[in-house]
């Protein structure tokens, strides 16, 4: 028989025990494919959102956790038109809100001035811009309109006792700009008692290679202390936030990773036990330990690899499901990427390893008297 022929049939020949295992390493590997590939989009989504319109620079409040917390003066505003590397700029304001009456959680608010290009690279499939809409209008993204049953002309409280029309829905291929909304900065200042203020500035630079933006950040951080400036890729990398959510991610993922290893390390070590007299035969008959280590490793990998398939497309399954819920569609995209797949895969054949390596060892260890003396 075949060496590949051998570790099939091993693992076919105890079927419930295999698929039992195969189903703990499919847990393992899709909850971190899953979450991991979340927290991945998460990143994605942010900094497409930045690059789409152009931006280089983002200026915020140094020392603040989440974005939505930082506060600068539009004053600012006055400083950065000084600036000669500077192509435009868009003062910004940030919040994040319930609306309580439609059970959805933590919708996104952008707001900028009436008058900032940024707002006319929206593409409206409803309604009009909110350059030519009147007081208390906004606009809505793709999704939100779908969560919420809205579309232009209809009301929305944002804030209790402060409704809004809806001036237009828009379609964005970006995640979290189809979930939001978007309206003009000086309702928001208003109905967040912030006259004056803002949350960042988008900066677009007249020329885009890393060193001369790295020049500009200096001469915007040397304005007034207490500016925290970053490239957009640098910002989407290593936002706070997004740190919180990718450590999240593999802590929880570690849990179904601690599971699925003792799982094979189980099945591996009970396997070897049964198989002490087939074991000891193959000694006899000239068989290496060296051998025996590759078959219940080779075992063991199979199972895992199996566990990763099983897992990645369980994992992508359910994004795409979630993708298509009302709530979930505005923060999850249903796409996985390359490398978190990878990930998965690496993360199992690390698992196959780990859950496979005492008993291989241990089954190598068998002499041929010990298959003997084993009832």
């Amino acid at each position: 028989m075949r060496f590949s022929r051998l570790v099939t049939a091993n693992l076919m020949g105890r079927p419930v025990r295999s698929l039992l295992t195969l189903t703990g390493v499919a847990v393992a590997v899709g909850a971190v494919v899953a979450l991991v590939g979340v927290s991945d989009g998460f990143e994605k989504s942010l900094l497409d959102a930045y690059e789409s319109r152009g931006v280089d620079l983002l200026v915020l409040q140094a020392g603040k956790v989440q974005q939505t917390m930082s506060v600068l003066p539009e004053s600012l505003g006055d400083e950065l038109a000084k600036l000669d590397g500077i192509e435009s700029f868009a003062p910004g304001l940030t919040d994040v809100v319930s609306l309580g009456d439609e059970g959805l959680m933590g919708v996104t608010i952008q707001a900028w001035p009436r008058d900032s290009p940024l707002l006319d690279q929206f593409q409206l499939i409803e309604g009009g811009p909110l350059s030519e809409a009147g007081p208390k209008t906004l606009l809505i993204g793709q999704s939100l309109s779908t969560a919420l049953k809205k579309k232009a002309g209809d009301t929305i409280e944002v804030y209790e006792g402060e409704p809004f029309t809806v001036a237009g829905v828009y379609e964005s291929y970006n995640v979290f700009e189809n979930g939001a909304i978007v309206m003009p900065l000086a309702d928001l200042q208003d109905l967040m008692f912030r006259e004056g203020e803002v949350t960042a500035y988008t900066i677009i630079g007249k020329q885009h290679d890393r060193p001369f933006l790295e020049e500009l950040a200096a001469q915007i951080r040397a304005l007034q202390p207490g500016l925290e400036v970053a490239q957009t890729r640098d910002y989407a990398e290593n936002a706070p936030e997004l740190k919180t959510a990718r450590a999240i991610a593999w802590l929880t993922s570690s849990i179904a990773l601690v599971v699925g290893a003792v799982g094979i390390l189980n099945t591996m070590l009970m396997a070897v036990f049964e198989r002490t007299k087939e074991i000891a035969m193959m000694r006899a008959v000239g068989w290496r330990r060296s051998r025996v280590m590759r078959l219940v490793m080779s075992e063991a990998l199979l199972l895992a690899f199996g566990g990763a398939v099983l897992g990645t497309l369980g994992a992508i399954v359910l994004l795409r499901l979630l993708a298509q819920t009302p709530s979930a569609g505005r923060i999850v995209s249903g796409d996985i990427s390359g490398e978190v797949v990878l990930q998965g895969f690496v993360v199992a054949m690390l698992l196959g390893l780990l859950g496979g390596l005492y008993p291989a060892y241990r089954a190598a260890r068998l002499t041929p008297i010990e298959g003997l003396r084993h009832e």
